[in-house]
């Protein structure tokens, strides 16, 4: 069904000439690193090779200090061009066969490096290195994996999941367990990393402080790498999400403004302040005031920017500055220019459901014409984000399409050259985020081509296909060719393939594969990894076993209707019904406020069909007093945030995304339970408000 592994390489321009490097003895390295990345870079090789040969390489000056007939890696740097372009080139020269990476900086060669191990063969008889002239930059010259801030186990402090697998919560790591996760994003290929600041960490951490210790351990290992650092901030939003801090108020006295009112001034320059101490270990401060964000005027928008800059600039006067764009209207471009905010980088947002067709080429032309330098804040086109749909995508295709649409429109009014792209499901998501740093560096790469050089490194020849072949049906069943296929939002977004009878044979398939694939001892790792890779293929099981049940689901779904359609009794169709509702299981896996893809699709489909059907299904009542216990964490949350009793109206705390009949029957439920009653005409409240109500400030 898909090119093998061998062919896809040799499509590639791996095939031809080669040069051996036997297994026993030892490779011989030509380098004179002059700085501490440039011997990062010559370790990195020298590693590989002394795991590959299973013998210490020699590392030498020059050549003329190889043995005559020795194959050679030459290592140097070139200074041109963008700091990360490269060349690699293989050659008989003088007495000496020889591959010869060189880079246009220390960040050039590191790139020579990391592709040279992907084209590398490593067999039984040591390394093959075929006939190779590659000379490459990147296609955006900026490009940063930003690390979204939910974990696992803390649902959008709205409730806890204690069964999702901890392996994911990258805050958990241990300090060399981190360095590697950082190394592993910077080998695929990423110029630099966006930390998020929230106050979600803080409920996470306990305290800003907290927080900040394990933010700055991850942007040191970033700039040891040669990464770059930005850091984008929550800059009008510092309660919430778990978080509770009581002196902070946000509504400005009657007559004055948010920026000019010293209550509220006082809590932005708090958190300003907290901010600020990260300054020194960032190039670049994001500030984000939309959604969430309690600032109701654009005046004070700007002016407390500026003030966030001013606290910046005065401990790193040489940090860059942007904005993004979320939640702002096309005038935001005329007002960021007539508020003197030229010298900012304004990031667009790259969900293409934002964009009319047209708008964003306009959007393009409109900063062209102001002057104003754009970026893209690459979000929710690699995956949902954590705190709302979680689970396993694989946005290959998703990814290009939408690449090449940007190259092909918006971009040639007006290029960019900085794009982020969103690190959400951390570990479940290295498949799309390894795409979409390769289609950055050069977006007419073929995707499966790219997913085959991934699971390759990770797992070897013969089990990376194996992994391959399932990534294709995570890709075919929960992303699709397109946003539109992807999206869950979109008229064209599919729960599956289309075929469920296919997804369930090829999921069985691929859990087999995969539940009886053997390690490849002898395989050598290309990547930096916090986990071994078998760690990788146990995460990913359960969420094949999810899109097994859901096709197994369809499959008999499609058979009970076909039999109402010919005339089944209402009572046979409401058991039958009921008998194939069997909630897809979350088993371990990561999940949002809205749940897992295919449950809450089953959920969907199994209530239209009993209204098409004119019968009433029995639901599981355990999945309704899951849910129902959900619901009450998110209202106790909400408690918690205020100091007097909170009132609610049911319509105003559905944060799950529910259909209208499954929220209701929750809440009811806990209407039953007596843990909420009524206060009022369509209000509501906790019964025992007063054990969560948040304590008043002291004076």
């Amino acid at each position: 069904m898909y090119k093998t592994l061998l062919s896809i390489l040799c499509c590639a321009g791996v095939c031809g000439a080669a040069i051996q490097f036997p297994h026993g003895r030892a490779a011989y390295i030509v380098a004179a690193p002059e700085a501490e990345l440039q011997e990062r870079a010559v370790d990195r090789l020298a590693t590989y090779l002394r795991e590959v040969t299973g013998v210490d390489p020699e590392i030498v000056s020059s050549a003329g200090e190889a043995p005559a007939g020795e194959p050679l890696f030459v290592l140097g740097v070139e200074p041109g061009g963008h700091p990360e372009s490269y060349t690699i080139e293989t050659a008989e020269k003088g007495r000496n066969a020889r591959v010869t990476l060189s880079g246009s900086t220390a960040r050039g060669l590191k790139r020579a490096v990391q592709k040279l191990l992907l084209r590398g063969r490593q067999t039984s008889d040591g390394l093959t290195v075929e006939d190779l002239r590659i000379a490459e930059s990147p296609w955006i010259a900026e490009r940063e994996w930003t690390v979204c801030p939910w974990v696992p186990q803390n649902v959008r402090g709205v409730f806890s999941n204690p069964f999702a697998d901890n392996r994911m919560n990258i805050w958990t790591y241990g300090d060399r367990q981190l360095a590697d996760y950082v190394a592993m994003y910077d080998a695929f290929g990423y110029s630099g990393v966006q930390l998020m600041e929230t106050s979600y960490n803080y409920s996470v951490f306990g305290s800003p402080e907290a927080f900040h210790s394990r933010q700055k351990e991850l942007a040191n290992y970033a700039r040891a790498n040669g990464q770059n650092v930005s850091l984008w901030v929550w800059a009008a939003e510092f309660t919430g999400h778990g978080w509770v801090d009581p002196s902070i108020r946000y509504m400005p006295a009657a007559g004055t403004s948010a920026f000019e009112d010293q209550e509220v001034r006082r809590g932005f320059e708090k958190y300003y302040d907290l901010y600020a101490e990260l300054a020194p270990y960032v190039d670049r401060l994001i500030g984000h005031f939309y959604d969430p964000g309690r600032l109701k005027d654009r005046k004070d928008v700007f002016r407390y920017m500026r003030l966030l800059e001013q606290k910046f600039k005065a401990k790193n006067p040489r940090i860059k500055m942007a904005i993004d764009s979320w939640g702002v209207s096309h005038d935001y471009l005329a007002d960021l220019i007539a508020n003197g905010f030229t010298d900012y980088e304004l990031l667009e947002m790259s969900m293409p459901s934002l964009f009319k067709p047209g708008e964003r080429e306009e959007f393009h032309e409109e900063a062209k014409r102001l002057g104003l330098k754009l970026g893209v804040w690459g979000w929710y086109t690699t995956e949902y984000e954590t705190d709302q749909l979680a689970s396993l995508y694989v946005n290959a295709k998703v990814l290009k399409d939408f690449y090449l649409e940007m190259r092909a429109g918006a971009l040639k009014t007006h290029p960019v050259s900085y794009w982020s792209e969103m690190e959400a499901h951390h570990l479940n998501n290295i498949y799309s985020m390894y795409v979409a740093s390769q289609l950055l560096w050069n977006p007419d790469r073929d995707t499966d081509e790219i997913l085959a050089e991934l699971t390759e490194g990770i797992w070897g020849s013969s089990n990376g296909l194996r992994v391959l072949e399932a990534l294709k049906v995570i890709e075919d069943t929960r992303s699709g060719p397109s946003w539109e296929t992807f999206w869950w939002r979109e008229p064209r977004y599919r729960p599956d393939s289309g075929t469920p009878a296919a997804d369930l044979a090829r999921a069985e398939a691929a859990l087999s594969s995969l539940e009886a694939m053997e390690t490849d001892q002898a395989h050598v790792v290309k990547f930096p990894l916090p986990f071994p890779p078998d760690v990788f293929v146990h995460l990913m099981l359960p969420h094949l076993r999810q899109i097994r049940d859901f096709a197994r689901f369809r499959v008999d779904l499609a058979e009970v209707k076909l039999a109402i359609s010919r005339g089944l009794s209402k009572q046979e169709a409401s058991r039958r019904l009921s008998a194939i509702w069997k909630p897809i299981p979350d088993y371990d896996t990561w999940i949002g406020t809205f749940g897992q893809p295919e449950e809450r699709m089953q959920d969907l489909l199994m209530r239209e069909a009993a209204e098409e059907a004119g019968v009433d299904v029995e639901e599981p009542a355990w999945l309704r007093f899951r849910d129902a216990g959900r619901l009450l964490q998110k209202l106790q949350f909400m408690q918690r945030a205020q100091h007097s009793e909170l009132r609610f109206a049911p319509d105003d705390v559905n944060e799950f995304f529910w259909a209208p009949p499954r929220f209701q029957s929750r809440f009811e439920q806990l209407l039953r339970d007596g843990t909420i009653e009524k206060a009022g005409a369509d209000m509501y409240r906790l019964a025992n408000w007063s054990d969560f109500a948040a304590p008043e400030p002291a004076k």
